[in-house]
């Protein structure tokens, strides 16, 4: 399997090992919804996150991208920062998460998969060609649930300035393989 493909069926197996384990039926839950939650998104399932059964009627994200903090309030609002985020392929690594009564802190690097010109574009210092690279972010994030486990909201901060590497010829995979991993975490 791709290394990247392999490093993100590690972070969900994360999720999934700490949901086994948890004894608290509440923070199981909150950790069944999370791994329900990164399973959907990863498998371009992203509208089924916003229902009833898994968000509350009024979520609110907040995105700190650099020096810009953003904040997307609403499901209609929240659902376009999906489709936003989706417009690229991106994965994560590096996965460490902690479950308490309030919700899920996480710390991982996203990894977002784009051109030379791309990333030149936003102001990098590589070559702005064709070339394929991994920028990978690292991220805390902050995922709030209510009393019947129903994500309430994220706070996501991007920690320091992204890191770069060259994607090899025969190193990057399909996003089908990238979905096959993340439903292979749905339980349903």
């Amino acid at each position: 399997m791709n290394r990247y493909l392999e490093a993100f069926r590690d972070c969900l197996q994360v999720i999934a090992d700490a949901s086994e384990t948890e004894k608290d039926p509440h923070r199981r839950a909150i950790l069944d919804n999370f791994l329900r939650h990164a399973g959907l998104e990863f498998s371009g399932q992203d509208e089924k996150i916003l229902t009833p059964e898994m968000t509350v009627d009024q979520p609110i994200y907040h995105v700190k991208w650099g020096p810009s903090l953003a904040t997307y309030e609403g499901m209609d609002a929240v659902q376009g920062y999906y489709n936003a985020v989706n417009e690229v392929v991106s994965t994560f690594q590096d996965h460490t998460c902690w479950v308490n009564d309030w919700g899920i802190a996480s710390y991982s690097k996203f990894v977002r998969f784009t051109t030379g010109k791309v990333l030149a574009g936003e102001g990098a210092d590589l070559p702005a060609d064709d070339r394929t690279y991994a920028q990978l972010l690292p991220m805390a994030m902050f995922w709030k649930y209510d009393e019947n486990a129903k994500l309430i909201g994220e706070d996501v901060f991007m920690l320091t300035d992204p890191s770069y590497e060259e994607i090899g010829e025969g190193e990057m995979f399909e996003v089908a393989e990238l979905h096959a991993v993340a439903r292979s975490f749905l339980r349903d």
